[in-house]
């Protein structure tokens, strides 16, 4: 049975905050008893380009956030990749490492003691789709421990938005004709734009324009990422 007492300890103890700086540190001291000594809170946003009002917080090692950063791992890395068709918490032992460029950055991710984790997905509505990633370097964990952290990094998260007043700054879930929400759904599941216009019987040009539209109303510079707003906001899904 799971034991929810650090869990209620830990609602009980971030409703008494009142600062961020203190509430990040809380989360670090509630995910290091279970394990964990790194972690991150990320809008899933270009974390190069952020928006103003998106959620950026690192625990990691400064030196490997600027490489992941300047390297663009977030492009490629499998972790970020998958947060694309999962709905709930997910370890990281279980992914499929060998994908483009991956061996590199799991291998020098562990020089910085990442050496395991976990990622819990979180959607809002109304507000950025948001991570909270979870690492360390313990290979073997209580598999307790892993709904423990699901549980706290959502409360972490909600406490976050409370104190950064974010409903004031929102982010407005983008209205699509019924062509571009079809549109999309194709382009969800990797059509081109040629594939698309069979499919719908219009053409290819029709279709790109289509998909200006939705990129634009996202605010996204590739169609990847629109996919992927569109479907932690859940106006599709995987």
């Amino acid at each position: 049975m799971l034991e929810l007492v650090p869990v209620e300890d830990f609602i009980t103890k971030i409703q008494k905050i009142d600062d961020l700086e203190q509430l990040h540190l809380a989360f670090a001291q509630e995910i290091e008893t279970l394990g964990f000594d790194k972690y991150t809170c990320l809008s899933f946003v270009d974390m190069n380009d952020p928006p103003a009002d998106a959620i950026q917080v690192f625990r990691f090692p400064e030196k490997w956030v600027e490489r992941y950063k300047q390297k663009e791992y977030y492009k490629d890395d499998i972790v970020i990749q998958c947060l694309l068709n999962q709905s709930g918490p997910y370890g990281w032992k279980n992914l499929d490492t060998s994908g483009k460029r991956n061996p590199q950055i799991f291998s020098e991710a562990r020089e910085f003691g990442i050496l395991a984790g976990m990622t819990v997905p979180i959607t809002l509505p109304g507000h950025y789709p948001c991570s909270i990633n979870i690492a360390g370097d313990q290979v073997h964990t209580d598999p307790n421990s892993f709904h423990i952290l699901h549980l706290i990094a959502e409360y972490y998260y909600f406490r976050i938005v409370d104190l950064s007043k974010q409903d004031k700054k929102s982010y407005v879930l983008p209205s699509l004709t019924p062509r571009e929400h079809e549109c999309l759904i194709w382009m969800a599941k990797g059509k081109s734009d040629y594939e698309i216009g069979y499919i719908l019987s219009i053409s290819s040009r029709t279709v790109s324009g289509y998909i200006e539209n939705i990129r634009k109303k996202f605010d996204a510079n590739t169609r990847t990422r629109a996919v992927a707003l569109a479907v932690f906001a859940g106006i599709i899904t995987p």
